[in-house]
């Protein structure tokens, strides 16, 4: 945290996605913290989050609409990064993340495209620092036992095939920003960021963006666990806005960090929401195998009615192709994380009260 009365290090920061889950948290940490002094909030509505920040922190906060998608990312992006316009630092934050989507494209769009798009944009505004957002699932799942507790994942391991579509393109994404670091000089690094839980107004949208079905669960209508003793690693969102806000601050141009280190199986972690909600957790348990089956058939129906189908085949894969641990130690120094983080449950107590709120007050 910068101290009060201290100079801000940054002019003005663009935060794309930033209506978004981590997007809004990195944007009110931005200003709660005095790193810049003016946040532009790249969106194409604003959200009552934003325009509560904008009523708390007035000239601070500059909520600009644009669109990073096709042609619109340069024509209502790039006048919010000129030069003239004193931006000199980027996160982005924009994401399509689901395990299915009735626009599949969107993945290769928003994910890869509109990442190439801005950043070139960067490179020809001349920002200063630049961090590209991302996922621990853009490492894939490397040959070897790279991923195992014996051999954990590390900023410098090769990614390897991805399990979904997702992760596919924001490990194209994330290439991009690296490949344009070496070649280009842009001063970007990448985070890529542990499953990140907390509170968040998606739990209850009613879409696919409530990727841990958490909703789903305080409400008991999860049929059955999948994946059981798979391990997946987690990170509150409010510690991973501070990583992401470090690397503003302190990353290496095409440097790559991992953050997280929280750790819970799958039943560990339908466990904790049963705990926390009271309801009982999913008594039945599908083989992985049993479940890609299904799966397949599920998805074919899904594209061809645009029905979200009850196990994606691209969450299947990504809990097939089982636990992918990694080493968070050295992306901790470099960046001067504050660790131990905050104990993963208290996000995970915060997710399920803003369900169980929203449940009540909805009637």
């Amino acid at each position: 945290m910068i101290g009060q009365g201290m100079e801000r290090p940054f002019r003005a920061v663009l935060v794309t996605g930033a209506s978004g889950f981590v997007g809004i948290h990195v944007v009110r940490a931005l200003l709660e913290d005095n790193v810049a002094q003016e946040v532009r909030c790249l969106t194409r509505q604003p959200t009552p989050e934003l325009l509560e920040l904008e009523k708390r922190f007035g000239s601070r906060v500059k909520l600009c609409n644009g669109d990073m998608l096709g042609p619109a990312c340069r024509t209502t992006v790039a006048p919010h990064l000129t030069t003239d316009g004193g931006c000199d630092g980027l996160i982005n934050c924009a994401a399509h993340y689901r395990w299915w989507s009735r626009s599949p494209d969107l993945f290769t769009a928003l994910n890869e495209a509109a990442v190439s798009e801005l950043m070139k944009l960067a490179l020809e505004t001349h920002v200063k620092r630049v961090v590209q957002v991302s996922t621990i699932l853009a490492m894939g799942c490397p040959p070897g036992d790279w991923g195992s507790d014996v051999r954990p994942l590390k900023p410098d391991t090769p990614p390897g095939p991805s399990a979904s579509r997702y992760a596919r393109s924001k490990a194209a994404g994330d290439e991009v920003v690296l490949r344009l670091a070496a070649e280009a000089g842009l001063p970007g690094c990448v985070v890529m960021l542990a499953c990140v839980v907390g509170a968040d107004r998606r739990l209850v949208s009613g879409g696919e963006e409530d990727v841990m079905r958490i909703a789903d669960l305080v409400r008991g209508k999860v049929p059955a666990t999948l994946g059981h003793d798979t391990v997946f690693t987690y990170i509150g969102v409010h510690d991973a806005a501070a990583a992401i806000i470090a690397a503003l601050l302190r990353g290496r141009p095409g440097g790559r960090y991992l953050v997280g280190n929280q750790r819970l199986t799958t039943g560990e972690f339908y466990d904790v929401i049963s705990r926390l909600s009271g309801v009982p957790a999913p008594s039945r348990r599908v083989p992985v195998w049993v479940a890609a089956m299904w799966a397949a058939a599920a998805g074919s129906w899904g594209a061809l009615t645009g029905m979200p189908p009850q196990a994606p085949p691209d969450l299947i894969r990504t809990v097939s192709y089982g636990t992918l641990l990694f080493d968070s130690a050295s992306s901790e120094v470099e960046l001067g994380l504050q660790v131990p983080y905050r104990d993963i449950t208290e996000s995970f107590r915060e997710a399920v009260q803003y369900v169980q709120e929203y449940d009540r007050l909805q009637g």
